[in-house]
Protein backbone atom coordinates (compact mmCIF):
# COMPACT_ATOMS: atom_id res chain seq x y z
CA UNK A 1 0.00 0.00 0.00
CA UNK A 2 2.60 2.20 0.81
CA UNK A 3 4.79 1.34 -2.40
CA UNK A 4 1.35 1.95 -4.08
CA UNK A 5 0.72 5.55 -2.65
CA UNK A 6 4.00 7.06 -3.32
CA UNK A 7 3.58 5.38 -7.17
CA UNK A 8 0.68 7.20 -7.36
CA UNK A 9 2.03 10.20 -5.79
CA UNK A 10 4.77 10.77 -8.38
CA UNK A 11 2.29 10.05 -11.36
CA UNK A 12 -0.40 12.38 -9.86
CA UNK A 13 2.51 15.08 -9.61
CA UNK A 14 3.99 14.80 -12.86
CA UNK A 15 0.92 14.31 -14.63
CA UNK A 16 -0.94 16.70 -16.93
CA UNK A 17 -2.92 17.53 -13.93
CA UNK A 18 0.01 17.98 -11.48
CA UNK A 19 -1.12 21.41 -10.50
CA UNK A 20 -4.01 19.77 -8.33
CA UNK A 21 -1.98 17.75 -6.75
CA UNK A 22 -0.49 20.79 -4.99
CA UNK A 23 -3.76 22.40 -5.12
CA UNK A 24 -5.52 19.40 -2.65
CA UNK A 25 -2.50 19.17 -0.42
CA UNK A 26 -1.67 22.80 0.18
CA UNK A 27 -5.65 23.86 0.95
CA UNK A 28 -6.33 26.09 3.50
CA UNK A 29 -7.32 24.53 6.53
CA UNK A 30 -7.05 26.43 9.65
CA UNK A 31 -8.05 24.56 12.93
CA UNK A 32 -8.04 25.52 16.48
CA UNK A 33 -6.78 29.08 16.50
CA UNK A 34 -3.32 30.28 16.82
CA UNK A 35 -2.20 27.85 19.18
CA UNK A 36 -2.08 25.32 16.03
CA UNK A 37 -0.09 28.41 14.04
CA UNK A 38 1.33 25.31 12.34
CA UNK A 39 -1.36 23.68 10.85
CA UNK A 40 -2.48 25.85 8.18
CA UNK A 41 -3.08 22.94 5.03
CA UNK A 42 -4.15 19.76 4.92
CA UNK A 43 -0.90 18.29 4.03
CA UNK A 44 -0.03 19.72 7.85
CA UNK A 45 -2.42 18.31 9.29
CA UNK A 46 -2.53 15.38 7.57
CA UNK A 47 1.87 14.88 9.02
CA UNK A 48 1.12 16.19 12.41
CA UNK A 49 -2.51 14.88 12.80
CA UNK A 50 -2.54 11.46 11.29
CA UNK A 51 0.82 10.41 11.66
CA UNK A 52 -0.09 10.16 15.70
CA UNK A 53 -1.92 7.31 14.43
CA UNK A 54 1.25 5.83 13.15
CA UNK A 55 3.33 6.93 16.01
CA UNK A 56 0.73 5.44 18.44
CA UNK A 57 1.24 2.08 16.86
CA UNK A 58 5.00 2.33 17.01
CA UNK A 59 4.60 2.76 20.83
CA UNK A 60 2.64 0.02 21.28
CA UNK A 61 5.25 -2.20 19.55
CA UNK A 62 7.70 -0.34 21.87
CA UNK A 63 5.92 -1.43 24.84
CA UNK A 64 5.14 -4.98 22.99
CA UNK A 65 9.24 -5.93 22.61
CA UNK A 66 9.62 -4.63 26.12
CA UNK A 67 7.39 -6.68 27.44
CA UNK A 68 8.26 -10.52 25.28
CA UNK A 69 10.34 -9.61 22.96
CA UNK A 70 14.19 -8.88 22.70
CA UNK A 71 14.24 -5.65 24.05
CA UNK A 72 13.19 -7.40 27.49
CA UNK A 73 16.61 -9.28 27.91
CA UNK A 74 19.50 -7.49 27.87
CA UNK A 75 21.84 -9.68 26.27
CA UNK A 76 19.82 -10.28 22.91
CA UNK A 77 18.71 -6.82 22.94
CA UNK A 78 22.19 -4.61 23.21
CA UNK A 79 23.21 -5.82 20.03
CA UNK A 80 19.99 -4.36 17.71
CA UNK A 81 20.34 -1.86 19.92
CA UNK A 82 23.35 -0.80 19.48
CA UNK A 83 23.59 -1.52 16.14
CA UNK A 84 20.80 0.75 15.35
CA UNK A 85 22.63 3.75 17.00
CA UNK A 86 25.80 2.93 15.06
CA UNK A 87 23.55 3.06 12.09
CA UNK A 88 22.32 6.62 12.78
CA UNK A 89 25.51 7.54 13.56
CA UNK A 90 26.70 6.31 10.43
CA UNK A 91 24.01 7.61 8.26
CA UNK A 92 24.34 11.12 9.65
CA UNK A 93 28.46 11.07 9.36
CA UNK A 94 28.32 10.41 6.12
CA UNK A 95 25.29 13.07 5.63
CA UNK A 96 27.79 15.11 6.86
CA UNK A 97 30.35 14.61 5.02
CA UNK A 98 28.60 16.25 1.65
CA UNK A 99 27.06 18.96 3.44
CA UNK A 100 29.20 20.54 6.06
CA UNK A 101 29.42 23.93 6.03
CA UNK A 102 26.93 23.96 3.37
CA UNK A 103 23.06 25.10 2.83
CA UNK A 104 21.93 21.78 3.46
CA UNK A 105 24.13 21.30 6.71
CA UNK A 106 21.16 21.24 9.14
CA UNK A 107 19.67 17.99 7.27
CA UNK A 108 22.07 15.44 9.22
CA UNK A 109 19.00 13.84 10.88
CA UNK A 110 17.08 13.07 7.57
CA UNK A 111 19.02 9.62 6.79
CA UNK A 112 18.95 8.36 9.95
CA UNK A 113 15.79 6.29 10.68
CA UNK A 114 14.91 2.92 9.46
CA UNK A 115 11.00 2.50 8.31
CA UNK A 116 9.65 -0.98 10.14
CA UNK A 117 7.05 -1.68 7.55
CA UNK A 118 9.27 -1.12 4.49
CA UNK A 119 12.37 -2.80 5.96
CA UNK A 120 10.19 -6.26 7.09
CA UNK A 121 8.27 -6.27 3.79
CA UNK A 122 11.55 -6.27 1.93
CA UNK A 123 13.19 -9.23 4.10
CA UNK A 124 9.46 -10.80 3.52
CA UNK A 125 9.59 -10.60 -0.28
CA UNK A 126 13.35 -12.35 0.59
CA UNK A 127 11.54 -15.49 1.99
CA UNK A 128 13.64 -17.90 2.77
CA UNK A 129 16.68 -16.37 1.90
CA UNK A 130 16.40 -14.72 5.42
CA UNK A 131 16.45 -16.79 8.76
CA UNK A 132 14.28 -15.78 11.28
CA UNK A 133 16.62 -14.56 13.79
CA UNK A 134 17.60 -11.79 10.71
CA UNK A 135 13.39 -10.35 11.27
CA UNK A 136 13.53 -10.90 14.78
CA UNK A 137 17.52 -8.23 14.50
CA UNK A 138 15.68 -6.09 12.50
CA UNK A 139 12.52 -5.70 14.02
CA UNK A 140 14.36 -4.57 17.13
CA UNK A 141 16.83 -2.69 16.20
CA UNK A 142 13.62 -1.02 14.01
CA UNK A 143 12.25 -0.02 16.82
CA UNK A 144 15.26 0.91 18.78
CA UNK A 145 15.92 3.26 15.59
CA UNK A 146 13.18 4.87 15.55
CA UNK A 147 13.30 5.81 19.44
CA UNK A 148 15.98 7.44 18.44
CA UNK A 149 15.12 8.82 15.72
CA UNK A 150 11.76 10.17 17.88
CA UNK A 151 14.11 12.15 20.05
CA UNK A 152 16.29 13.43 17.33
CA UNK A 153 12.82 14.70 16.04
CA UNK A 154 11.94 16.09 19.21
CA UNK A 155 14.94 18.06 20.46
CA UNK A 156 16.50 19.32 17.18
CA UNK A 157 14.12 19.13 14.26
CA UNK A 158 11.46 21.58 16.29
CA UNK A 159 10.41 24.97 14.69
CA UNK A 160 9.62 26.84 17.71
CA UNK A 161 9.37 26.29 21.31
CA UNK A 162 6.50 27.83 23.99
CA UNK A 163 7.71 26.73 27.43
CA UNK A 164 4.51 26.99 29.10
CA UNK A 165 2.75 24.69 26.63
CA UNK A 166 5.84 22.36 26.73
CA UNK A 167 6.01 22.60 31.04
CA UNK A 168 2.23 21.50 30.45
CA UNK A 169 2.91 18.12 28.33
CA UNK A 170 5.93 17.32 30.72
CA UNK A 171 3.61 17.88 33.52
CA UNK A 172 0.72 15.47 31.60
CA UNK A 173 3.65 12.69 30.78
CA UNK A 174 4.28 12.28 34.57
CA UNK A 175 0.44 11.88 35.33
CA UNK A 176 0.58 9.13 32.25
CA UNK A 177 3.51 7.49 33.89
CA UNK A 178 2.30 7.36 37.61
CA UNK A 179 -1.33 6.99 36.62
CA UNK A 180 -0.39 3.69 34.66
CA UNK A 181 1.21 2.14 37.96
CA UNK A 182 -2.31 1.66 39.07
CA UNK A 183 -3.70 -1.85 37.45
CA UNK A 184 -7.29 -0.98 37.07
CA UNK A 185 -6.22 1.98 34.78
CA UNK A 186 -8.84 1.71 31.45
CA UNK A 187 -6.99 1.92 28.24
CA UNK A 188 -9.17 5.17 27.13
CA UNK A 189 -7.65 7.27 30.14
CA UNK A 190 -4.07 6.74 28.16
CA UNK A 191 -5.76 7.51 25.00
CA UNK A 192 -7.26 11.03 26.78
CA UNK A 193 -3.96 12.02 27.86
CA UNK A 194 -2.16 11.54 24.55
CA UNK A 195 -4.85 13.90 23.12
CA UNK A 196 -3.64 16.15 25.55
CA UNK A 197 -0.52 16.05 24.79
CA UNK A 198 -0.59 16.31 21.23
CA UNK A 199 -2.50 19.79 21.63
CA UNK A 200 -0.01 20.89 24.53
CA UNK A 201 2.88 19.74 22.21
CA UNK A 202 1.42 21.38 18.92
CA UNK A 203 1.01 24.52 20.80
CA UNK A 204 4.62 24.41 22.26
CA UNK A 205 6.52 24.01 18.85
CA UNK A 206 6.87 20.37 19.14
CA UNK A 207 6.38 17.43 16.45
CA UNK A 208 2.60 16.93 17.84
CA UNK A 209 2.87 13.36 16.14
CA UNK A 210 5.15 12.14 19.19
CA UNK A 211 2.32 12.15 21.89
CA UNK A 212 1.41 9.13 20.25
CA UNK A 213 4.60 7.47 20.99
CA UNK A 214 3.83 8.56 24.59
CA UNK A 215 0.89 6.75 24.71
CA UNK A 216 1.22 3.58 22.88
CA UNK A 217 4.54 3.19 25.59
CA UNK A 218 2.14 3.94 28.24
CA UNK A 219 -0.91 1.92 27.75
CA UNK A 220 -1.58 -0.48 30.48
CA UNK A 221 -0.64 -4.21 29.44
CA UNK A 222 -1.13 -7.39 31.71
CA UNK A 223 0.89 -10.54 31.21
CA UNK A 224 2.17 -11.67 27.78
CA UNK A 225 -0.57 -14.02 26.72
CA UNK A 226 -3.26 -12.27 28.36
CA UNK A 227 -6.64 -12.76 26.52
CA UNK A 228 -7.50 -9.38 27.74
CA UNK A 229 -4.56 -7.36 27.63
CA UNK A 230 -5.68 -3.89 26.19
CA UNK A 231 -2.24 -2.63 24.56
CA UNK A 232 -2.48 -6.25 22.65
CA UNK A 233 -6.00 -5.30 21.75
CA UNK A 234 -5.41 -1.71 20.89
CA UNK A 235 -2.48 -2.80 18.84
CA UNK A 236 -4.36 -5.27 16.44
CA UNK A 237 -7.32 -2.50 15.90
CA UNK A 238 -4.87 0.34 15.17
CA UNK A 239 -2.19 -0.93 13.42
CA UNK A 240 -4.12 -1.68 10.36
CA UNK A 241 -5.44 1.57 10.33
CA UNK A 242 -2.20 2.93 10.35
CA UNK A 243 -0.68 0.64 7.45
CA UNK A 244 -3.91 0.60 5.38
CA UNK A 245 -4.82 4.25 5.65
CA UNK A 246 -2.64 7.09 7.59
CA UNK A 247 0.74 5.83 6.05
CA UNK A 248 -0.48 5.70 2.46
CA UNK A 249 -2.04 8.55 3.22
CA UNK A 250 0.98 10.46 4.35
CA UNK A 251 3.11 8.75 1.65
CA UNK A 252 0.32 10.62 -1.02
CA UNK A 253 0.62 14.38 0.44
CA UNK A 254 4.33 13.92 0.45
CA UNK A 255 6.32 11.84 -2.15
CA UNK A 256 4.71 13.76 -5.30
CA UNK A 257 7.95 14.93 -6.36
CA UNK A 258 7.96 16.98 -9.56
CA UNK A 259 10.80 15.48 -11.73
CA UNK A 260 12.85 17.85 -13.92
CA UNK A 261 16.08 18.80 -15.08
CA UNK A 262 17.17 21.11 -12.87
CA UNK A 263 15.85 20.19 -9.12
CA UNK A 264 19.23 19.70 -8.57
CA UNK A 265 20.56 22.60 -9.14
CA UNK A 266 19.72 24.97 -6.64
CA UNK A 267 22.47 25.77 -3.94
CA UNK A 268 23.37 22.65 -1.74
CA UNK A 269 20.35 20.34 -3.39
CA UNK A 270 22.96 17.94 -5.17
CA UNK A 271 25.02 17.56 -1.87
CA UNK A 272 21.66 16.63 0.02
CA UNK A 273 20.85 14.54 -2.59
CA UNK A 274 24.18 12.65 -2.24
CA UNK A 275 24.53 12.96 1.29
CA UNK A 276 21.01 11.45 2.02
CA UNK A 277 21.34 8.45 -1.04
CA UNK A 278 25.01 7.21 0.16
CA UNK A 279 24.10 8.36 4.06
CA UNK A 280 21.02 5.23 3.88
CA UNK A 281 23.13 2.94 1.60
CA UNK A 282 26.96 3.28 3.43
CA UNK A 283 26.48 4.65 6.18
CA UNK A 284 23.47 2.26 7.42
CA UNK A 285 25.67 -0.69 6.35
CA UNK A 286 28.81 0.08 7.61
CA UNK A 287 27.09 1.67 10.99
CA UNK A 288 25.37 -1.38 11.80
CA UNK A 289 27.47 -4.13 11.04
CA UNK A 290 30.43 -1.77 12.90
CA UNK A 291 28.49 -1.06 15.56
CA UNK A 292 26.90 -5.30 15.81
CA UNK A 293 30.42 -6.82 15.38
CA UNK A 294 32.16 -4.28 18.32
CA UNK A 295 29.41 -5.85 20.86
CA UNK A 296 29.77 -9.48 20.37
CA UNK A 297 33.31 -9.38 19.99
CA UNK A 298 33.60 -7.66 23.41
CA UNK A 299 31.39 -10.77 24.72
CA UNK A 300 28.29 -7.72 25.54
CA UNK A 301 25.69 -9.69 22.96
CA UNK A 302 24.85 -12.51 21.06
CA UNK A 303 23.69 -12.48 17.41
CA UNK A 304 20.12 -14.68 17.27
CA UNK A 305 20.79 -18.25 16.55
CA UNK A 306 20.91 -19.21 12.99
CA UNK A 307 22.23 -15.73 11.74
CA UNK A 308 25.85 -15.28 9.90
CA UNK A 309 27.95 -12.30 10.00
CA UNK A 310 27.42 -11.72 6.33
CA UNK A 311 23.41 -11.56 7.51
CA UNK A 312 24.07 -8.83 9.37
CA UNK A 313 25.32 -7.23 6.52
CA UNK A 314 22.51 -8.15 4.44
CA UNK A 315 20.05 -6.76 6.89
CA UNK A 316 21.77 -3.50 7.41
CA UNK A 317 21.41 -2.56 4.16
CA UNK A 318 18.12 -3.53 4.33
CA UNK A 319 18.04 -1.18 7.27
CA UNK A 320 18.91 2.01 4.83
CA UNK A 321 15.26 1.88 3.46
CA UNK A 322 13.55 4.71 5.05
CA UNK A 323 10.37 7.13 4.04
CA UNK A 324 8.35 8.20 6.48
CA UNK A 325 9.92 9.52 9.52
CA UNK A 326 12.62 11.10 7.20
CA UNK A 327 9.97 13.11 5.67
CA UNK A 328 9.26 14.66 8.28
CA UNK A 329 12.38 15.96 9.56
CA UNK A 330 13.15 16.98 5.75
CA UNK A 331 9.72 18.97 6.40
CA UNK A 332 11.06 20.87 9.50
CA UNK A 333 15.12 20.58 8.77
CA UNK A 334 14.28 22.86 5.42
CA UNK A 335 10.96 24.39 6.49
CA UNK A 336 11.81 27.32 4.06
CA UNK A 337 13.92 25.94 1.58
CA UNK A 338 11.89 23.60 -0.53
CA UNK A 339 14.08 22.98 -3.11
CA UNK A 340 16.09 21.27 -0.37
CA UNK A 341 13.00 19.22 0.76
CA UNK A 342 12.38 18.01 -3.16
CA UNK A 343 16.28 17.43 -3.19
CA UNK A 344 15.67 15.21 0.10
CA UNK A 345 12.77 13.23 -1.19
CA UNK A 346 14.54 12.29 -4.12
CA UNK A 347 17.32 10.99 -2.19
CA UNK A 348 15.13 9.16 0.07
CA UNK A 349 13.59 7.29 -3.18
CA UNK A 350 16.82 6.42 -4.79
CA UNK A 351 18.85 5.46 -1.40
CA UNK A 352 15.54 3.12 -0.05
CA UNK A 353 15.64 1.72 -3.64
CA UNK A 354 19.48 1.09 -3.97
CA UNK A 355 19.56 -0.21 -0.20
CA UNK A 356 16.96 -2.67 -0.89
CA UNK A 357 18.59 -3.92 -3.90
CA UNK A 358 22.28 -4.33 -2.26
CA UNK A 359 20.56 -6.28 0.77
CA UNK A 360 18.70 -8.23 -1.51
CA UNK A 361 21.82 -9.18 -3.43
CA UNK A 362 23.84 -9.81 -0.29
CA UNK A 363 21.64 -12.18 1.78
CA UNK A 364 20.56 -14.13 -1.49
CA UNK A 365 23.98 -14.63 -2.44
CA UNK A 366 24.61 -16.04 1.07
CA UNK A 367 21.43 -18.51 1.20
CA UNK A 368 23.24 -19.66 -2.05
CA UNK A 369 26.40 -20.24 -0.49
CA UNK A 370 24.80 -21.98 2.29
CA UNK A 371 23.13 -23.93 -0.02
CA UNK A 372 25.88 -25.46 -1.95
CA UNK A 373 27.76 -25.62 1.11
CA UNK A 374 24.98 -27.73 2.53
CA UNK A 375 24.72 -29.90 -1.02
CA UNK A 376 28.02 -30.57 -0.62
CA UNK A 377 28.04 -31.68 2.93
CA UNK A 378 24.82 -34.34 1.75
CA UNK A 379 27.37 -35.36 -1.01
CA UNK A 380 30.09 -36.37 1.46
CA UNK A 381 27.86 -38.03 3.57
CA UNK A 382 26.21 -40.31 1.18
CA UNK A 383 26.18 -43.83 1.14
CA UNK A 384 27.21 -46.30 -2.05
CA UNK A 385 23.63 -46.63 -3.62
CA UNK A 386 23.63 -42.49 -3.71
CA UNK A 387 20.85 -42.19 -0.94
CA UNK A 388 21.95 -39.88 2.03
CA UNK A 389 23.60 -41.42 5.09
CA UNK A 390 22.02 -40.26 8.22
CA UNK A 391 23.75 -41.02 11.09
CA UNK A 392 22.20 -42.62 14.43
Amino acid sequence: MLVLAVGLALLWANSSWGSSYTTVWSHSLHLGGSAFSDFTTVQSWVNGGLMAVFFFVVGLEIGREHRTGELGHLRTAVVPVVGAAGGMAGAGLVYLLFNHGGAGSTGWGIPMATDIAFALGALALLGRRVPSGLRLLLLTLAVADDVGSVLVLAIFYSARTHPPALIGALGVTLLMVLARRWSGLPAWTVLVGGVVLWALLAAGGVEPALAGVVAGVLVPSHRAGHAGDPADRLERRTAPISAFVVLPLFALANAGIVFHVSMLSPPGASAVFAGITVGRVVGKLVGITMACYLVVRLGLGRLPEGVLWSHVAGGAAVAGIGFTVPLLIAEQAFAHNPPLVAASELGLLVGSAVAFGVGGVLLVVVQRRMDWSDTQSTRRRSGPDGEPFIPW
